[in-house]
Formats: C-alpha cells, sequence, structure tokens
C-alpha cells in the first residue's frame, strides 16, 4: 500500500496512530477508475473526438482533434502517452471527428471555417492529403470495416445528406469501383434530412437525425437505399447512437434540450418489417439528488458495457449485462469546475469529455475533454474481501469525532452514490445523500481500505442538530446502535472539523468491534440502507 497525497491539516491529533497509506487526497473525481495520464496543450487549446486504433506491430495510439489541429499519441504505455503527429491543417474549428480503417484514418471538421473535405492520414509516415471533390465540411463520419465503406453525415455535399465510400472494389448495379483506403471512391450521395451521426453495421444504417427522429437505412445497395423504420417518440435532438453486440438494442444520446435521459431502442423484425421500438430511458447525474439535467454526447459500446461521454459529468460506465436495466458502474470525471454548482451555469455549459474511445485492446481508454485535452484511464473495479477484513486502515484505542453536525462518515454505494451518516436528538442512526464531489470542498479520502477500529470501546462520534454528540457502536448481537456521551470525553480523539471522511471503495466500509470480539463491516446500499456483515476475524 503506497502512500500518494495526504492532506491531513482538518484533524487536529491528541493521539493518532494509523496504517496512513489508506488515507489519500484525490484531484481526480472519479469511482471504479484508475487514472493514467493526461496531455493538454495542443494547438488551438480547444478539443473535440477522440479515436484509438491498434498497429501491426501491436501499439496503441489515440488520435484527438484540437481545435486547429489533429494529433496523435502512443498510448501504448497508458500512463505515458508520446506524440507522434501534430498536424494543423488550416481550419480553426469546433468540430472533427475520426475514424480507421486498416493502417489510415479519416478526418471531417465542421463549421463555417472548414474546408479541408475528407481527410486522410496514413499511419505508417503521418502524411497527409484532403479530398474536396464532393463536400468541404462534414460533421459526422462512420466506417463499417467489415464492408470497407466509409459513410459521411452532416456534410454540405449537394444532395449529399448521406454520402458513401467504398475503400476497396465494389460492384454496384454492375459497376466497379476501385476504392482503396488511401483513395476511397464515392457510390453515392443520397438525399435525406440531415443526419447528424450515424452507426452501420451489416449494411444497416443507424442514423441519427436530429429533431427528425431515429431512422433505420437498409445500404446494402447504395443505388436503391431503403427506410426500414423509424422512430420520433422522443421530443429531443436525437444526436448519435450504438448498438448492442447481439444487435437487438441501440443506446441513443439526445444532446439537446439539457436534461434528456439516454434512450433505449428495441430493434425486431427483419427488412420492411422492421421494427425500432422506444422502450426505456435512464441516467445517473452525478449531482443528484439535488440537480438531475445532466447532458449525454456519445455512446460507445462493449460487450456488456456501455460508455457515454456526458459533459460536465465525465466518462459515465455502464454494465448492461441487463439491457433493460442499465447500472452505473464506474466514472471519472475529468470536469470539476462545476461540481456541487449543478448544471444550469453558463460559465460551465459545454465543458467537460466531448469523446470516449474505450476499444483499445489493453483496457486504457481515451477521454477527450473539451477544455482540458487528452485523459487515459482503466476501470478499477474492487473485488469484495468478502467476510475477510482485507486491507484497512486501523484506529487504535482512539475516536474520530466529526466536530460539524453537517459532515460526517461518508459509504458508496455500488452505483457510486454517497451516503452521509446522521444521528438525530433521539440517536437514531440513518443515512443522508450528498453529492460526491464540490469543487474546492476539503475532504478526506479513504480508498481500498475499510476503516477500522480495534477496540470495541472506540467509533464514530457525530453530532446532532443540537450539538450533542453520538458515538456508533455494534452490539453483542451485531445491530448498529448509538451512545450519547460527553463530547469531550477522556478517550483520545482525532478531531474532524470541516470535512467529510469518504470511504471511496463500496466494498469497504466502516469495521467495528463488539465486546464479544466480533467485527462487523459498515456498508450501504444504492437507497441508503446501512448494511452489517459479520466478519470471519478482526483486522
Amino acid at each position: 500500500m503506497g502512500l500518494k497525497v495526504v492532506k491531513m491539516k482538518d484533524i487536529k491529533m491528541f493521539w493518532f496512530v494509523f496504517f496512513i497509506s489508506g488515507i489519500i487526497h484525490l484531484s481526480a473525481q472519479n469511482f471504479n477508475v484508475a487514472p493514467k495520464a493526461y496531455v493538454g496543450g495542443m494547438p488551438g487549446n480547444e478539443y473535440n473526438d477522440v479515436w484509438g486504433y491498434v498497429d501491426k506491430t501491436g501499439k496503441e495510439y489515440a488520435i484527438i482533434g484540437s481545435s486547429k489541429a489533429i494529433n496523435i499519441y502512443d498510448v501504448t504505455d497508458c500512463s505515458n502517452p508520446i506524440q507522434k503527429m501534430s498536424y494543423i491543417d488550416g481550419s480553426t474549428v469546433t468540430w472533427r471527428d475520426f475514424k480507421t480503417y486498416r493502417n489510415y484514418a479519416y478526418g471531417v471538421c465542421d463549421g463555417g471555417a472548414c474546408t479541408e473535405g475528407l481527410e486522410i492520414i496514413n499511419l505508417d509516415n503521418y502524411s497527409v492529403t484532403q479530398s474536396t471533390a464532393v463536400f468541404d465540411r462534414a460533421h459526422n463520419i462512420y466506417i463499417d470495416t467489415l464492408h470497407a465503406r466509409l459513410y459521411v453525415v452532416g456534410s454540405n455535399a449537394t444532395n449529399g445528406q448521406l454520402t458513401i465510400y467504398t475503400l476497396d472494389t465494389e460492384i454496384v448495379n454492375g459497376v466497379t469501383y476501385n476504392g482503396t483506403p488511401a483513395n476511397p471512391v464515392l457510390l453515392k450521395k443520397f438525399q435525406t434530412s440531415y443526419i447528424h451521426d450515424i452507426y452501420v453495421r451489416n449494411n444497416i444504417a443507424y442514423a441519427s437525425h436530429g429533431y427528425n427522429g431515429y431512422i433505420m437505412w437498409d445500404v446494402t445497395n447504395p443505388a436503391n437505399i431503403q427506410q426500414l423504420a423509424s422512430n420520433t417518440d422522443a421530443t429531443g435532438y436525437n444526436h448519435s447512437s450504438w448498438l448492442t453486440t447481439n444487435g437487438q438494442y441501440a443506446y441513443a444520446a439526445e444532446e439537446v434540450p439539457r436534461g434528456r435521459p439516454l434512450k433505449l431502442y428495441q430493434i425486431s423484425g427483419t427488412g420492411l418489417g422492421t421494427a425500432l421500438n422506444l422502450i426505456g430511458s435512464f441516467k445517473d447525474p452525478l449531482e443528484a439528488p439535488t440537480f438531475s439535467n445532466n447532458r449525454p454526447h456519445n455512446p460507445f459500446v462493449k460487450g456488456d458495457t456501455l460508455f457515454v461521454s456526458y459533459y460536465e459529468d465525465g466518462v459515465q460506465i455502464f454494465n448492461i449485462s441487463n439491457p433493460l436495466s442499465p447500472k452505473l458502474i464506474a466514472y471519472y470525471d475529468t470536469y470539476k469546475l462545476q461540481n456541487g454548482l449543478g448544471y444550469d451555469v453558463a460559465a460551465h455549459d459545454w465543458k467537460g469529455p466531448w469523446g470516449v474511445y474505450p476499444y483499445l485492446p489493453s483496457g486504457c481508454i481515451l477521454a477527450s475533454d473539451i477544455t482540458q485535452g487528452l485523459f487515459t484511464f482503466k476501470v478499477d473495479m474492487p473485488v469484495s474481501d468478502g467476510t475477510n477484513p482485507g486491507k484497512v486502515s486501523l484506529a487504535k484505542s482512539t475516536d474520530i469525532i466529526f466536530e460539524n453536525n453537517s459532515k460526517g462518515l461518508v459509504l458508496r454505494s455500488d452505483k457510486g452514490y454517497c451516503y452521509r451518516l446522521i444521528v438525530d436528538v433521539s440517536g437514531n442512526l440513518s443515512t443522508q445523500r450528498i453529492v460526491c464531489h464540490v469543487n474546492n470542498q476539503s475532504v478526506i479520502k479513504l480508498e481500498k481500505n475499510d476503516l477500522a477500529f480495534e477496540d470495541p470501546t472506540n467509533g464514530v462520534i457525530l453530532k446532532d442538530i443540537s450539538g450533542n454528540c453520538k458515538k456508533i457502536k455494534i452490539n453483542t448481537s451485531g445491530t448498529l446502535e448509538t451512545e450519547s456521551l460527553n463530547c469531550s470525553n477522556a478517550h483520545p480523539q482525532i478531531k474532524m472539523q470541516t470535512s467529510d471522511l469518504i470511504i471511496e471503495t463500496y466494498t469497504k466500509g466502516l469495521v467495528l468491534k463488539n465486546t464479544n470480539g466480533n467485527c462487523f463491516r459498515i456498508t450501504v446500499n444504492n437507497t441508503g440502507n446501512l448494511q452489517v456483515l459479520p466478519l470471519s476475524s478482526c483486522p
């Protein structure tokens, strides 16, 4: 157990014996995530899309757009990105998008300043070519790698709301089109309503048409594109989507108006009998329970996991092994300035992660933060100790007292919710859900360790609203109770004056010993109910 950064200025110690390696102060605001690296300072200092690729030797790379450039980093060592390219293409733009095929990357930009068309990057030598024959600017691209097709949407191509290229030799209606990865060949410009983003699998395009809804197109034959199904039940702006691995469901983000949940669509039937039904929605705002109108941007599915770049709420990660009931399991909140203020703060709107790329084989995850740059991290799910004590920070012969009744011990649930333990004037112990992270708020955090007391006479002391002290104890029956006592009791005390103490790992908690010498771990569930688990031994 290694000491990271210790912040103890809020603790007055009369007698303090801790395994200090468990006490840390984290600048990162995350749950079940191991931050690895951060890179900023790219040309323009504002950032947009991020994508990744793996070369033929197995090295991993990140492609991230800044307002003035296309930037590529070697992220084979997730903790040490190495710049390989920063190509200033002439335009200063807000929007860029990238995809890859074999040893080539393809990029587009959007906005009035963009005139670069389709940019093609040779990933072996980082040479760049531009094709402006069909369009100058576009909002998004997608590559169906199985069929070697590149799809462009939101462009200024005449009658080309959906523009399709081939990256290989393809025959359409008896005509041979000799495309290559270095030289995409136009197959079709298809006129329809504006498409903001697109996902394609098995020659079926799942198109986000903004306020015109969500539409499935059969693009098998570019000369005869057919609409298979559509859904306009949702009233928000259908921004982007991604399909589950089995192809039965799609998750879609509605970017505006603010506060829209992620939508779940069910896909059934085949051909012209296909149905696209909206069957659910969900969200888990990090500012809850006080604020709820967070804004999703881009969803991506990897196996049973859904990754979403969620602007001010960072990257959110959901378990979708049950697609009908997604469960938040991790997040990395890279944008902290609005934390604790809610979401309707103009100075903090359109900030945070633009995109996330979760597909690198090593598990290194890429995120692009609009104002900061590239973040790399890995999911770090805790392993339960079960009834074993496992790692602990051990308080020996001392109490921990919270001298401010608005502060206390905070436990995490398995969805990352934070619950502060509180007592009322009658000594009743309960929990209060709080925002886990408030910017610039003093807090002590304990990660991957229980907070354990070795003596049954010691424990956590909380104050009620009248300033009276109550100590949390566990009785011989294994039931939590509180004991009233003089706040200036004779026991040695660690005094917490203006900080909460957060046990960050949900499989960990408060470990108390009763007078029979038995130890119990106290944790919390997602509804705030305290759970008491007898341990096989004491720490």
